[in-house]
């Protein structure tokens, strides 16, 4: 991971330290602008190697790829305008650049983060150079736009494109979060979610290559800027907003991990009064899934439709509506809780059962639902 001299070098020891936690094998390149941002030592806690500083008779930037033992990939985060300018035109006259020159010939995959001023990142040299860079199969992942600056992406869009597999050109939508019923202006029933399964399920998405993740409802957790967010907390909204969606578009998957309520009621316009008891009359909604189903009949080709299921007693499949279900219990306390008891069914087959944490239940749920 080649360090580049932008204030936003300050973020690199979290980012090492979040490739650690996905298993990656860490070594750091440190420019003289760089060292100058941030100390070597702070990189050298981080990465549990020494930092490069400087290139010698040892050959560093051929020594080092040639020795590793696992899956290189080059990492220029982040990466500033001069930088990005002397690869895209063969300029090796610094540490990390003849680092990069190298990697290329090698055919070793490269991933540079951009961070600079939004001017320069806007400039049509930039432009394209960083073409240019792309046309040679580097990733570019793209920045954050704030505050008139072209800013670092967050390590998870970052560890994310590092680990992504060819375009396949498949799309997903991920409708996830929790709902609120509401009753007047003011009160609601809410089902609860924290929205996490649907930000795992659209990171493991992006990490297989998929071409178009679309995240529909809401999330207590980031969602990521690679997804395509339609915003949706009532739940009429998250009826309304799907089947706005499937009316002009079609979809290869549909994953539905959203919390929705299985009921409606007519809203009072105005706030309930409390000077008495109140009686609740809900009514059963049909199923979203139903809708789903409705609208992508007339679609050339059917999506494949997983449904996530919470409940008491054991799941009975009907092997007919949903390609795949994952169902889980009540009274396993699920909220709240990195890791889950889950059974997953293929129709009626049930295909996987047991602990998994959030990662890996999207993992096997993304990997299976493409076979």
């Amino acid at each position: 991971m080649s360090v580049g001299g932008s204030i936003s070098s300050y973020r690199t020891p979290d980012i090492v330290r979040d490739l650690r936690d996905e298993g990656a094998e860490v070594h750091c390149i440190l420019s003289e602008s760089a060292s100058r941002m941030i100390g070597a030592q702070a990189l050298e806690w981080a990465s549990g190697n020494p930092v490069i500083s400087e290139l010698t008779g040892n050959m560093e930037h051929i020594a080092m790829i040639e020795n590793m033992e696992k899956k290189v990939v080059m990492l220029m985060c982040p990466a500033t305008y001069n930088q990005i300018g002397k690869i895209a035109n063969g300029i090796a006259d610094g540490v990390a650049e003849t680092f990069f020159s190298n990697a290329i010939g090698m055919g070793i995959p490269i991933v540079i983060v951009p961070a600079m001023h939004l001017e320069m990142y806007r400039n049509p040299i930039n432009i394209r150079n960083m073409k240019t860079l792309t046309d040679l199969g580097i990733r570019i992942v793209q920045p954050r736009i704030e505050d008139g600056k072209a800013k670092i992406m967050w390590s998870e869009e970052i560890i994310d494109s590092i680990l992504r597999e060819d375009y396949n050109g498949k799309s997903v939508l991920i409708i996830s979060g929790r709902s609120e019923l509401k009753l007047d202006p003011v009160r609601s029933i809410i089902n609860r979610s924290s929205g996490l399964t649907g930000i795992a399920l659209a990171r493991t998405a992006m990490r297989h290559g998929f071409s178009r993740i679309v995240y529909l409802g809401n999330s207590q957790f980031r969602i990521p800027l690679y997804c395509e967010w339609r915003r949706a907390e009532d739940v009429d909204d998250f009826y309304r907003e799907t089947v706005n969606l499937l009316k002009g578009e079609e979809f290869d998957f549909i994953i539905i991990p959203a919390a929705l309520s299985d009921f409606s009621y007519d809203k009072s316009e105005r706030k309930i009064e409390s000077k008495s008891d109140v009686a609740i009359n809900l009514k059963r909604r049909e199923k979203l899934v139903v809708t789903i189903l409705e609208q992508s009949r007339s679609w050339k080709r059917k999506p494949r439709i997983i449904r996530f299921k919470l409940g008491e007693d054991g799941f009975v499949p009907s092997g007919t509506v949903d390609y795949m279900t994952v169902f889980n219990r009540v009274s396993d306390h699920p909220f709240d809780k990195g890791t889950n008891e889950y059974s997953i069914f293929r129709g009626s087959e049930r295909i996987k059962n047991g602990l998994m944490n959030k990662m890996e239940l999207a993992e096997f749920v993304i990997r299976e639902m493409q076979i």
